[in-house]
């Protein structure tokens, strides 16, 4: 859905903290997310892929109605105060609120969101420059909370950052900084990824192998969406089930490195006749399937290892092969 498609169905002048307060309000008293289970803002953030800022929003209004109750500085919890909680995943209840395509709210920052990161990613080769938040939510047509919503997102996955006078930037992705965060990757994701082997099901790993299997087979009729959420299969969703939360913390600003070939290849760049990364990650899966801690860890690193040239290649073609595209709000 466009941006002006979701302007003419209204849904823009809803703020995301208030879509998140009714779909939390209906689900709780509907009883579809019992009492006991705890609510944290990081938690919630996470499922909804945005910054604390509008869920802590969503949870005060919540509170003031008097379906949650604070919880020792931990949260809050639904039910009243003394409720005792209850230990279960906050996903098993409200993943679904939030993943399910046919009834998916479709919150302001999301309908320009993909546009932004593009424009953004694209900029970040050529040096780092301002961003005026002002000028964004001119330019796209949205209130100034949608633009900020919109930065902060980008600010999670290290593709922007604010200095101490509260100014957005676009953190350049240079030859440096891509070696950087590759060390990053490399040092952090096979220990993760390990430490994960106990949380990833065996359903889960086989629905992962099938996937890039039939990309394998299909290759290179394959569009760049697809490629980029078999990325996110090993990079980001098998790597929740690490118990060590401060490492995913780390590697989310990482994930800069995705967004790379996500929007370069395929349209700027053209695609390679062999793919590398597809087998590599079935290499991975097989070991996680064997339950080879060892080989996994090897697996990993050589794969993270062996696809920095074509990042840094791909980044570099860029440089010389273009300049960039001239937006108002960047400066």
């Amino acid at each position: 859905m466009s941006p002006s498609q979701v302007e003419s169905s209204g849904l823009r002048k809803i703020r995301l903290y208030e879509q998140l307060h009714e779909r939390l309000r209906a689900e709780i008293l509907a009883g579809a997310v019992p009492e006991g289970v705890v609510l944290t803002e990081a938690a919630l953030a996470d499922l909804v892929g945005s910054s604390r800022a509008p869920v802590r929003q969503a949870l005060q209004m919540l509170f003031d109605g008097g379906l949650i109750a604070r919880l020792n500085g931990r949260g809050f919890i639904v039910g009243k105060t003394g409720t005792p909680p209850k230990r279960i995943k906050l996903g098993d209840f409200l993943g679904k609120l939030f993943d399910e395509d046919g009834d998916r709210p479709v919150f302001a920052w999301q309908a320009l969101y993909e546009d932004v990161e593009r424009i953004v990613v694209h900029r970040s080769f050529f040096g780092r420059y301002r961003i005026n938040e002002n000028e964004l939510a001119r330019h796209f047509g949205v209130g100034r909370a949608v633009a900020r919503d919109v930065l902060l997102r980008l600010e999670t996955l290290g593709i922007t950052e604010k200095d101490e006078n509260f100014r957005w930037s676009i953190v350049p992705l240079d030859s440096q900084r891509i070696r950087d965060l590759y060390e990053v990757r490399e040092q952090i994701e096979p220990v993760a990824l390990a430490s994960a082997l106990g949380g990833l099901s065996r359903d889960h790993v086989d629905t992962m192998l099938a996937r890039l299997s039939q990309a394998l087979a299909d290759y290179p009729d394959v569009s760049a969406s697809t490629m980029y959420e078999l990325e996110l299969d090993l990079h980001l969703r098998s790597l929740q089930a690490c118990p060590n939360k401060e490492f995913l913390s780390i590697l989310k600003r990482t994930h800069c490195i995705l967004t790379l070939s996500k929007h370069i290849v395929g349209s700027r760049i053209k695609r390679p006749e062999y793919e590398p990364f597809l087998s590599e990650h079935i290499g991975v899966f097989k070991m996680v399937q064997n339950r080879d801690e060892e080989g996994l860890r090897k697996a990993m690193r050589d794969h993270i290892r062996n696809s920095q040239p074509s990042v840094q290649a791909r980044a570099a073609y860029i440089r010389e092969q273009y300049q960039p595209d001239e937006y108002p709000f960047i400066v």
